[in-house]
């Protein structure tokens, strides 16, 4: 069968979530495609796919990324449901994917009309994905790329939203989703998502030269540092500094700072005996860390669960703040999710000598590992996706059950 894989627009970090996926639908003998806007498209040449660009990325984040400034972390998103401000933010993600889904729906049509698939792989805030299965009668598998926190406000907006482009479509409102595939260990889930294929997180970071120190012991406690390609650019060195100042003064653990170079120059002057890590993925060396230190994306977060790391999150925006609360909550780590408290160096300090000194955080990661390894190989998966078109081609229709619609 061919797979049409819809990353969320300028999302490259979702192509990553997707891939092991992918990876199994190629394994089994299936045509897999990425397509989304082109400035993607070289994470999904890196992972091993080809990508058709559609549509544009132009500003898609301007309106909800502008002048990070003292704007983070915008506690406001942990209180979504709550509060005006909350549910404001909510409502803008929602309205920029409805505009990229009415704006670039033409493309992906006339695109996959062509091609013709035979399921979609949307990831869960693209909604363009629905919208384009209910246009051709073809199955949607959504595929979630981590810890969701959509939740209601989220799904009430596309849905009003997309009202006037589904009606004209012929289509009754936003269609749902055949199947949710959900990589997410339960314990870390937010409440609010639906329920979904529990498939296990298979942590997929590119892939890199595994170096003589990762393989060898460490009489230290080590110490990942981690904040990803992008959130940096979003809410600025801050986080970065704070952590390095409460980490300098710790001479009984070994750190190691995974960030581009020109990242880590954001941090200023670092100790000589840190390690500064670059294109080396997690995966090879974070099983033998002690503590992830991040922000809370989900493909950080999920990686440091899936090799049973304890993790110290600063959450910053939207779900690193569900990622964060999820991961103390199961007993995993700790979250310092306020301004105030991101701003104590002392308070982050003993935060990290918390974790390292009491083993029972190591525990609970380790439960955590175990329960994600209980869920379905993306093998497992994509027998189902299988059946799933298989019963289509048979007329059994559409189940329309996973996701609000």
């Amino acid at each position: 069968m061919r797979v049409l894989a819809l990353p969320s627009p300028s999302a490259a970090t979702h192509i990553m979530a997707m891939t092991p996926l992918a990876w199994a639908l190629r394994a089994a003998g299936h045509e897999v495609l990425f397509a989304g806007t082109p400035d993607i498209a070289a994470s999904a040449h890196a992972a091993g796919f080809s990508y058709v660009g559609l549509g544009s990325s132009e500003n898609f984040n301007r309106d909800l990324y502008v002048d990070p400034g003292d704007r983070f972390p915008v506690e406001e998103w942990k209180h979504r449901e709550t509060t005006v401000y909350g549910r404001f933010l909510v409502e803008m993600l929602a309205d920029l994917h409805s505009v990229y889904a009415t704006d670039a729906l033409a493309d992906y049509e006339r695109f996959a009309r062509a091609w013709q698939p035979d399921l979609l792989l949307p990831d869960s805030t693209a909604l363009i994905g629905r919208v384009l299965g209910g246009v051709l009668d073809v199955p949607v598998a959504t595929h979630r790329y981590g810890v969701d926190a959509t939740g209601a406000v989220y799904h009430d907006r596309a849905r009003w939203n997309l009202a006037p482009l589904c009606g004209r479509l012929g289509l009754a409102g936003l269609p749902g989703s055949d199947l949710v595939v959900d990589p997410c260990p339960p314990s870390l889930q937010s409440p609010e998502a639906s329920p979904g294929l529990r498939m296990r997180y298979v942590p997929f970071n590119g892939a890199g030269i595994m170096a003589d120190w990762a393989m060898r012991p460490t009489e230290r406690k080590r110490v990942c540092i981690c904040f990803g390609k992008t959130l940096l650019s979003i809410c600025g060195p801050r986080p970065l500094v704070r952590v390095v100042e409460a980490l300098t003064g710790l001479e009984d653990v070994e750190v190691v700072v995974a960030l581009s170079k020109s990242d880590v120059g954001l941090a200023g002057e670092l100790p000589e005996r840190w390690r500064v890590v670059e294109l080396m993925p997690l995966d090879l060396f974070l099983p033998t860390c002690d503590l992830f230190i991040a922000l809370g994306g989900s493909g950080a977060a999920l990686t440091a669960a899936a090799l049973g790391v304890p993790q110290l999150v600063l959450p910053q925006v939207f779900d690193h703040f569900d990622c964060a609360s999820r991961i103390q909550e199961a007993g995993a780590g700790l979250s310092i999710d306020t301004r105030a408290a991101q701003a104590d160096i002392d308070g982050i300090r003993e935060a990290i000598t918390t974790i390292l000194g009491d083993p029972s955080y190591a525990a609970a990661a380790r439960r955590v590992r175990d329960e994600n390894e209980a869920g379905l190989t993306p093998a497992d998966v994509v027998t189902r996706l299988e059946r799933l078109v298989t019963a289509r081609r048979a007329g059994a229709g559409r189940v329309l059950a996973d996701l609000p619609s």
